[in-house]
């Protein structure tokens, strides 16, 4: 992603709103992961096969994922770069889990240590070339890695009217889900590094439930629209909060989505 010059994220600021505003995920798409990882492989050693599974979640904000993955009974590492979203994660999220500030470049692991790494919504802030170097280091052998992102389709009504304020009041016609792009590049990563087979990729629909009020602050949550709009961010929300309230008189709506899942094994 291409930042503004001067520009230094700040995902601390936004924990109250991630912890408010944010949703998880679809169980098919915890599902589907977790049956991955827990594959067999008759080309895997022992020592790799992942019984008692521990998983490393990078950039897990306020633990959604990391509770996905509690659930279906591994062990999870969550890590942030941002304090105030490990704080809430440490509220929320209890079980067989622990939370580090770390990098996804510069893990603060031993070779070798998880048996899956997994990433939210979150892949794109990354540098990805010392990212997925640091995901093969600290994989087991035949250990799974899984990236996903969950997005708006681009024709529901709702999501149309937040891309055209963005786009109007920013003055810019740049896509307005990053990550869309950048996994384009996937395949070139899973092949010149050599490091990652089994490459596989899912879409998984989903209903997003919103009342106004939790989608107009789920906005708020978003790092990109802070970025791209800048001081304007606050008329933003402020149309979007009455556009809304007119289309969905009722208060309340649903928004289809789509769950994009990137899984790779280590070779």
């Amino acid at each position: 992603m291409t930042k503004a010059a001067g520009y230094r994220s700040d995902f601390s600021s936004l924990a109250t709103q991630y912890a408010a505003y944010r949703t998880s995920y679809g169980t098919d798409l915890f599902d589907t992961i977790v049956a991955f990882a827990r594959e067999p492989r008759v080309d895997d050693s022992i020592e790799a096969r992942p019984f008692g599974l521990r998983a490393l979640d990078l950039a897990c904000g306020t633990g959604l994922s990391t509770a996905g993955l509690l659930a279906r009974g591994l062990a999870v590492t969550g890590v942030d770069i941002a304090p105030g979203m490990l704080a809430q994660a440490r509220q929320s999220v209890t079980g067989d889990c622990a939370f580090y500030e770390a990098r996804a470049e510069a893990l603060p692991f031993a070779d070798n240590a998880f048996g899956l790494v997994s990433c939210a919504q979150a892949f794109h802030w990354f540098d990805a070339v010392q990212s997925f170097g640091e995901i093969a280091r600290v994989l087991r052998r035949g250990g799974a890695v899984a990236l996903f992102w969950k997005h708006a389709l681009s024709d529901d009504p709702f999501e149309m009217r937040a891309v055209e304020l963005l786009r109007e009041i920013s003055g810019r016609d740049e896509p307005l889900n990053v990550s869309r792009s950048l996994t384009d590049r996937f395949d070139d990563f899973w092949s010149e590094r050599r490091a990652l087979r089994d490459h596989e990729e899912w879409r998984l629909p989903l209903d997003l439930s919103f009342t106004v009020e939790s989608f107009v602050g789920y906005h708020s949550s978003r790092e990109i629209a802070r970025f791209k709009l800048g001081g304007r961010r606050a008329e933003f929300l402020t149309r979007l909060q009455k556009s809304v309230a007119e289309m969905a008189p009722g208060g309340s709506f649903v928004v289809k989505a789509m769950q994009y899942l990137y899984l790779a094994r280590k070779r």
